[in-house]
């Protein structure tokens, strides 16, 4: 048995989240076979990385965006957070 990889492990060398590799994985044009260990964890081979690495340069092609950092806009009034005023910045330092 060759070497084989965890969806993490997998995330961490293509650059992308466990939640995006998964997605990927589920997508039909990406004809993988699915090999599990004993644990049921997904396991991947140096050529599914290949294929997961070309199936990334067509997004990028196709106009996809990947960045190290992706931040969400956070509403705070819905989270029931409330933000400092400046006022109040000033008054604490």
């Amino acid at each position: 048995m060759g070497s084989y990889l965890t969806c993490g492990q997998a995330a961490r060398k293509l650059r992308v989240s466990i939640s995006t590799l998964k997605r990927w994985v589920s997508e039909p044009e990406l004809e993988m076979e699915e090999l599990r260990n004993r644990n049921g964890w997904r396991l991947f081979s140096e050529e599914d990385l290949g294929h997961l690495r070309d199936y990334k340069r067509q997004l990028r092609r196709g106009g996809k965006r990947f960045t190290d950092i992706t931040l969400l806009p956070i509403n705070v009034k819905e989270k029931g957070l409330s933000r400092p005023s400046s006022s109040n910045m000033q008054a604490i330092a």
